[in-house]
């Protein structure tokens, strides 16, 4: 199988692209980063060094996809600013726009031909912030709208999709224990760590798209 997973250069992402690397099911993963130098040194990961906030960056993963079929696409990259409704920069809110609603959109658009091929399965990482009767807090109004989207373009992909076999599910991460974290709640430690997700996410992704389409799934022990 073919793979491409967005933000692995650290946290969760970094975690998931382990796990795959240790799965016989996997043979390539393009492993889409800002900082490709921290990425680990393997012969199944085709390392491409993208900026979302950056022009042309999707031709870039195109010429790298070529025409290899995609049987599963990971958009794990995310930001998050904290910050209050009213004193939020312009540049912060474009950025979580961009990275964690754009960029997944841009993908789909430029490798859909591929992921036909694969009959892939999307595997969205959303957040519990996004989910609808959630806990909500003080700061993340951007950050959780924009998970929210994703979870809803997640289920419209579903449907949208579906006649190619290709399927598109959203798992909505409560607190995990990554620099992101931490970011946003200084000082609390989660209960579930990095690699304890990442596992389940890359089993999720293998293995679900058969019996799932269409659904966010709280993937979540607790939120702060």
């Amino acid at each position: 199988m073919n793979i491409l997973l967005s933000g692995c250069s650290r946290g969760i992402g970094l975690q998931i692209l382990q796990v795959l690397l240790n799965s016989d099911k996997v043979e390539t993963v393009f492993a889409l980063s800002s900082n490709i130098n921290r990425l680990p040194k393997h012969s199944s990961i085709v390392a491409v060094e993208v900026d979302f906030m950056t022009d042309l960056w999707m031709d870039k993963v195109i010429e790298y996809v070529n025409d290899k079929e995609i049987h599963g696409l990971i958009n794990n990259a995310g930001y998050l600013y904290n910050g209050k409704t009213g004193a939020i920069p312009q540049y912060e809110i474009n950025k979580m726009l961009t990275i964690n609603y754009s960029a997944p959109l841009q993908l789909i658009q430029g490798l859909l031909d591929n992921l036909k091929r694969g009959k892939a399965h999307i595997v969205n990482i959303g957040s519990m912030g996004g989910v609808s009767g959630s806990s909500k807090f003080p700061g993340l109004s951007v950050y959780s709208s924009t998970k929210a989207a994703l979870a809803n373009l997640s289920e419209c992909w579903a449907e949208e999709l579906k006649e190619y076999g290709i399927a598109s599910n959203c798992l909505a991460l409560g607190a995990v224990n990554t620099e992101m974290l931490h970011e946003a709640f200084p000082g609390y430690v989660a209960p579930t760590s990095a690699i304890q997700i990442a596992k389940a996410i890359v089993e999720f992704t293998l293995s679900f798209d058969k019996v799932m389409n269409g659904k966010i799934i709280p993937l979540s022990v607790s939120t702060p």
